[in-house]
């Protein structure tokens, strides 16, 4: 089934461009279609889902569509139909981080676990910021934009749909079939990427896409949205992980908060400290001990919590060991070893030893130490700064500022469940990441290119009424 909707899926894209064409006008381009496509495909067909093993390089379908993207968009500005941005501060962190993980991984031995450092260095950074240099160069205008916003709100809803149906255990309307195959996080809304974190950050992504359609909607139109955003958040809750739901909310109140005036922002400051006030009495104890894998028990989940100490402590030995360049990037599994065995801790540290890092920014400083970490932090926040800018562009239609709060949100939902799980090595996250942070740098550079051309065609008005420009300068 899964090899026929493998073939069926090509005759999809091109059915779907032409239905955009028809919807949004003749103007509507095939690149940013394609730009997120990579990010549908690689979620919904991914790696479990249809792959070809070329040796260490396995080739999937969001792979492929991210190579005809690249090689159409060379194509287009060979053609001098696209035209390459102006270089960014984050252009430039993007690059310094990709250059710094390159050398660390040939410094180290690259070869450990069937060459696991190379892989992730391929998988989760070079083919991500990839797809962030094509999003961020290619020509957007609003339709698209709104297409975009579409197709990720689709892709949520699917999401929480299929969260859904497997926590009830509805089988037929699982789709993929392999999402209920056994293994980890069975029956909590771990949807097909297999993992529920990811899948609940995808979902809270969508939820943020949502304000995208909001502005120029009548009162209909806007309880259908309110109405899709509830259920979102009802397949958030079905990953029954305490990180996602901090992260939707978080991302829910910030999307209430930044649009409103002073009076409603007083409102929700009384709503929401009413609300802890009340309900974490009720429900407080039971969030930090419920039975959410079926085939974990209540006590392993309660030891779960209790491993985060020791994995923080065993980052902080290993710190202190190699506190400017870590241990290598891939190298943690193997470099942690002789530190659970510290005799200086009271800490049974060995019980950590079957897992990663469950810390983004502790899995950065074991391995990439403070350089490396330093490189990581600074990219989130010149992301943080694009966004926030877009946003605050007053002179910007508002579907282009929404994308500005669209990436704060995705940062803030990154962030949060970094704190919990090492986010980088999930699949799609930082896919997710790049893609939103690659589109809200080309409006920002949009933005700053029909400044400049304003300001030019002045200067030609100007230089038109007063022949001898220079001469009126210095009269």
């Amino acid at each position: 089934m899964e090899f026929l909707i493998f073939l069926a899926i090509p005759t999809l894209l091109v059915w779907g461009f032409i239905a955009a064409r028809m919807w949004l006008g003749t103007n509507t381009r095939l690149l940013p279609l394609m730009g997120v496509a990579v990010l549908l495909t690689g979620t919904v067909a991914g790696y479990d889902f249809f792959h070809v093993d070329l040796g260490p390089l396995p080739v999937t379908i969001d792979r492929l569509i991210l190579g005809g993207l690249a090689l159409l968009f060379a194509i287009q500005f060979l053609r001098e139909k696209e035209d390459l941005r102006r270089f960014s501060f984050l252009d430039g962190g993007m690059l310094l981080l990709l250059a710094f993980l390159a050398w660390d991984v040939l410094t180290h031995d690259w070869r450990y676990k069937n060459t696991l450092p190379v892989s992730r260095l391929l998988f989760f950074y070079i083919l991500p910021i990839t797809l962030y240099f094509l999003m961020r160069s290619m020509k957007l205008n609003g339709k698209e934009l709104k297409l975009i916003s579409l197709l990720i709100v689709v892709l949520a809803v699917y999401l929480a749909f299929t969260a859904f149906a497997e926590v009830k255990g509805i089988k037929s309307l699982v789709f993929p079939k392999y999402v209920l195959s056994p293994g980890e996080f069975l029956g909590r809304g771990r949807g097909p990427l297999l993992n529920p974190v990811i899948n609940g950050m995808l979902m809270t992504m969508g939820a943020c896409c949502l304000a995208c359609w909001w502005p120029k909607q009548n009162l209909f139109g806007r309880l259908v949205l309110l109405a899709l955003c509830g259920f979102i958040g009802l397949g958030v809750f079905c990953t029954y992980t305490r990180s996602v739901w901090l992260g939707f909310a978080g991302c829910c109140a910030l999307f209430f908060w930044y649009p409103a005036n002073l009076r409603l922002k007083a409102v929700m400051w009384v709503v929401g400290v009413l609300v802890l006030v009340l309900s974490l009495p009720v429900v407080g104890h039971k969030l930090f001990s419920f039975k959410r894998d079926k085939n974990v028990t209540l006590a392993e989940m309660e030891m779960s919590a209790r491993l985060r100490p020791m994995f923080a402590e065993v980052a902080w030995l290993m710190f202190k060991d190699r506190p400017f360049l870590g241990c290598g990037f891939g190298q943690y599994a193997r470099e942690k070893s002789p530190y659970l065995k510290d005799a200086h801790t009271e800490q049974p540290l060995t019980m950590t030893s079957g897992y990663t890092q469950h810390n983004v920014f502790l899995a950065f400083l074991t391995e990439t130490g403070i350089i490396g970490t330093g490189i990581l932090v600074a990219l989130l926040s010149m992301m943080a700064s694009q966004g926030w800018k877009l946003w605050r562009n007053q002179q910007r239609d508002l579907l282009f500022r929404i994308h500005g709060l669209v990436m704060l949100g995705i940062l803030m939902t990154y962030s949060i469940n970094g704190l919990f799980h090492d986010v980088s090595i999930i699949p799609m996250s930082n896919l997710m990441l790049f893609f939103q942070a690659g589109l809200v740098s080309n409006l920002n550079s949009m933005v700053t290119a029909e400044a400049t051309s304003k300001v030019t065609e002045c200067e030609v008005s100007n230089d038109s009424m007063n022949p001898n420009p220079l001469e009126h300068q210095f009269a």
